[in-house]
């Protein structure tokens, strides 16, 4: 039987942050195709997706793992709710407000509503799925430890959701999603998933041979995928597969969040990586309105009208995207700003 090992939970582990930086920028990147859809022609933009391959299948399913491998779920209910409370969805309802104006000046969007479904919801119900997902796992990992501290257990208590909720997802109970509940009950398993590998301490002192044998199964997965001209299966705010290709789902986001904590893990200390890891939940949540902008203004200039125009408009976009998002992370950490995004 293993034994568990506890990682204390003041201990900050450097290729952790360094990953999570990683992560945003893959963040970051990602958005800025569908952002310019709203503003511009994206013809010739959008075949730079064609390298989504190489982070998408994994990279919001990494978040979930990496705080689940962070996270202490021994707190008391009351204590533990309020920490994420505060640190979740204080800064959901700023970023939200914040974006939803900034959509309201650009692109006319009614403020306080948005339309799905030809229904009109509260705009948070839609906007940071990854917050109130990320919330709600949260939550009902800390009930399942409770409930049994074995491992078999908790697994059958974390994936039996999983598969009710890819399900669901690919039925016409997709639009009951308020909330994201579907996307936290997919990403319970890996919340779980990082849990269990803090406790047993797998990755701590072993992370270069599991690194690589994630590189190698990734490669060989997306290989595999490319060859038979199968779609790889990817989750970020809707899924991108049915329940038949579910264990491919979980064996790309899994062998992606090792691999992409494997490279954190390499890059040792990268002081500018390591700074957006530690602030990720600013970046995610102020990225929007700053690509918002920063596409608004350059279009007004500058529209691609060939592909190597539209990668430099990509660059360009995602780099000063980064920079004014870095300098909102320093702002965020001081009073009274810090305050807005959950930090009193």
């Amino acid at each position: 039987m293993a034994t568990d090992i506890i990682i204390p939970q003041k201990e900050r582990l450097p290729f952790v942050d360094i990953t999570k930086g990683v992560l945003v920028i893959f963040l970051v990147f990602h958005h800025i195709v569908n952002m310019a859809k709203e503003i511009i022609s994206v013809e010739n933009i959008e075949y730079i997706t064609q390298w989504d391959i190489l982070y998408v299948p994994y990279f919001m399913q990494a978040f979930f793992f990496i705080t689940g491998y962070c996270s202490s779920f021994n707190r008391p209910i009351g204590t533990f709710v309020y920490s994420n409370v505060k640190s979740i969805l204080v800064p959901l309802l700023f970023f939200s407000l914040v974006n939803q104006f900034v959509c309201w000046v650009i692109n006319d969007e009614e403020f306080f509503f948005v339309t799905v479904l030809g229904k009109r919801i509260f705009f948070l119900a839609e906007l940071y799925w990854f917050l109130s997902a990320l919330f709600i796992t949260k939550i009902l990992l800390w009930i399942i430890i409770k409930i049994s501290q074995k491992k078999t257990y908790q697994f059958f208590l974390v994936f039996v959701p999983f598969l009710i909720a890819v399900s669901l997802n690919t039925s016409h109970f997709h639009s009951y999603n308020w909330l994201h509940w579907h996307n936290a009950l997919v990403n319970l398993l890996f919340l779980w998933i990082g849990f269990t590998f803090k406790r047993l301490a797998i990755l701590k002192n072993n992370i270069k041979l599991y690194g690589i044998v994630a590189c190698i199964l990734y490669i060989i997965g997306i290989t595999a995928f490319s060859i038979f001209g199968k779609a790889i299966p990817y989750y970020t705010h809707f899924p991108h597969f049915n329940l038949k290709y579910a264990i491919f789902f979980i064996y790309f986001s899994i062998t992606g969040a090792i691999m992409v904590l494997y490279i954190g893990n390499i890059v040792k200390k990268y002081k500018f990586l390591m700074f957006l890891g530690k602030n990720s939940i600013v970046v995610y949540g102020i990225h929007f309105s700053v690509l918002n902008i920063v596409i608004f203004v350059l279009s007004s200039v500058f529209i691609p009208q060939n592909h190597l125009e539209g990668f430099a408009f990509y660059c360009i976009v995602g780099v000063v995207t980064l920079l004014v998002s870095y300098c909102f992370c320093l702002l965020f950490q001081k009073k009274p700003f810090a305050c807005l995004i959950g930090k009193f």
